[in-house]
């Protein structure tokens, strides 16, 4: 899969179109995609009009709306044990990034992709899990823009350096996972993360992605084993979201640590 990441999904569109139902009381049990998801998406990149969406809507919400919805509710509990302040709200402009597009500043009507986030708030840092026509990546997107003069992620990893260095280990992080940047598009830092080596590529770096991607073809996509990958995904890159919110990355990653840790999950 080529790297596209989830940075223009970032900003909400009308609320026209891409209407979710109420999703009070939502409760059906997530069980994968499926092949239609993405025959969808591969349909909506090669006819991008309103007129196709509004004759195809069905399949958005059958293959796509409804099991994204069903995700964010199954994997919601897992979330807030990480952290009780995410959102886990199945619902557009929380959760969920509609599909429309906000016609003042776009050429075609709707995003060939999906974007589903688990942050406090618009930008920020947050875990995702991101779906087009070639797959899927599930990941953490990390805003290292400056805030009151700062890149509090840029500054934590090398405050704390040997600490960020013992977290990748400890949790897999290196090795295992891409890093890139969104810049209008993709920057590749590293097909394959290795702290020592890339820790200083971050410097002055905006908004960078650290992924995992899973392919079309990957019988995991169309399945519930999805929703354990996802589990694991994320805690085993929480620290780095650690590094980059947290004023105090040293008693933060220690209470993770101590209260969650590496989890073995049962992906069967």
């Amino acid at each position: 899969m080529i790297h596209r990441g989830p940075a223009a999904a970032r900003s909400a569109g009308p609320k026209s179109n891409g209407r979710a139902p109420n999703s009070a009381g939502y409760t059906e049990e997530f069980s994968g995609f499926s092949e239609g998801t993405f025959e969808f998406f591969e349909q909506l990149y090669k006819h991008n009009s309103v007129t196709w969406f509004r004759k195809h809507r069905d399949e958005y919400e059958q293959f796509l709306l409804n099991p994204a919805r069903s995700f964010v509710v199954s994997i919601g509990p897992f979330i807030k044990f990480i952290n009780p302040i995410l959102d886990t709200e199945p619902k557009f402009n929380r959760t969920l990034v509609r599909i429309n597009r906000d016609m003042r500043f776009a050429k075609k009507p709707y995003k060939d992709f999906m974007l589903i986030r688990f942050g406090k708030s618009k930008w920020d840092s947050e875990l995702f899990l991101y779906i087009d026509r070639n797959g899927m990546e599930l990941g953490t997107f990390i805003n290292n823009e400056k805030a009151d003069g700062r890149r509090r992620f840029e500054e934590n990893i090398s405050s704390y350096e040997s600490l960020f260095f013992d977290a990748c280990k400890r949790y897999r992080i290196g090795g295992e996972f891409s890093a890139y940047e969104l810049h209008y598009g993709t920057e590749p830092i590293s097909e394959s993360f290795v702290p020592k080596r890339d820790r200083l590529k971050f410097k002055g770096v905006d908004h960078i992605i650290f992924g995992k991607e899973i392919d079309k073809s990957d019988p995991v996509t169309s399945s519930k084993k999805l929703l354990a990958i996802a589990m694991k995904t994320f805690n085993r890159l929480y620290p780095l979201y650690i590094f980059s919110t947290s004023d105090n990355p040293a008693a933060d990653l220690e209470s993770y640590t101590s209260r969650i840790g590496l989890l073995k999950i049962s992906s069967k």
